[in-house]
């Protein structure tokens, strides 16, 4: 047993000799080559997490500037109906004054036509008038007939003094109801007056329709002195400065007018 032990320790150098000697062997080609297998790799598992947040990332700005597109977007139709709510407000307020003007003015139309229709429509009576302590009686008669109008709203003309005497002369009267000019007359004095009215036709409906426009002329010159410019029923005493020829422009409408020229000398 020794001896096979010793033998078999012998042996082994020689048979590692022997197969390092052994010239190489030919290289394995074909089937017989071992195959080379290789795990397959995910090129997005090479960019790791931080490829993951950047695509996050990339979404969620592609994502805000949609949001930003339709923000723009709503913006641009809120403001447009509001606009257009204004100009509903504008065309409704503009509406309420057109129906009210054309209320007003059919009302006017409407106390026109009944004034043409019925001419001799007496206004409502007067409230009878107290002297002292007796009342004006009321007349039983006829108590619709409408108060008389005066001959002429324009006072009346002074008193005629003596020659030697300074004081006002009455030259003429005139009235119309339509734009005129007055022949040319002479004022002595350095002082001259023109008394005048204007008077509304009769009703209610025709208040403050008339107009009355007077300028005093000196001859031969454009700059007038002025008289009046009166807008419904009204008269007064204007003072002019004399002496000289002057005519007096009348410009009327819609109203009857009269005026009375004075010389103070």
């Amino acid at each position: 047993m020794r001896l096979l032990s010793i033998f078999a320790l012998a042996f082994l150098p020689s048979l590692a000799l022997a197969q390092t000697s052994q010239p190489p062997s030919q290289p394995i080609t074909g089937s017989d080559a071992p195959r080379l297998i290789l795990n397959p790799v995910n090129p997005r598992s090479n960019t790791g997490p931080q490829g993951s947040i950047d695509r996050l990332t990339q979404a969620n700005t592609e994502l805000l500037d949609l949001l930003k597109k339709q923000q723009a977007v709503l913006e641009d139709i809120q403001f447009d109906r509001r606009l257009q709510s204004r100009q509903i407000e504008s065309l409704e307020e503009r509406l309420q004054e057109t129906l009210i003007e054309n209320t007003q003015l059919q009302n006017k139309i409407d106390k026109l036509t009944a004034a043409a229709n019925n001419p001799g429509a007496a206004p409502t009576p007067a409230t009878p008038t107290t002297t002292g302590t007796s009342t004006a009686p009321q007349s039983s008669a006829n108590p619709t007939t409408p108060p008389s109008k005066p001959s002429s709203y324009l006072p009346a003309a002074p008193v005629e003094v003596a020659s030697a005497t300074s004081g006002w002369h009455r030259l003429f009267t005139l009235s119309g109801t339509d734009s005129r000019n007055t022949d040319l007359f002479h004022i002595q004095g350095n002082h001259w007056r023109v008394a005048w009215h204007n008077q509304d036709p009769d009703g209610k409906a025709y208040k403050n329709t008339s107009a009355l426009f007077l300028n005093a002329f000196p001859k031969d010159d454009t700059i007038p002195q002025k008289v009046c410019a009166q807008l419904g029923s009204g008269g007064d005493i204007t003072d002019l400065v004399g002496p000289g020829n002057y005519y007096i422009k009348v410009e009327a409408s819609g109203g009857s007018w009269e005026l009375a020229v004075e010389d103070f000398h």
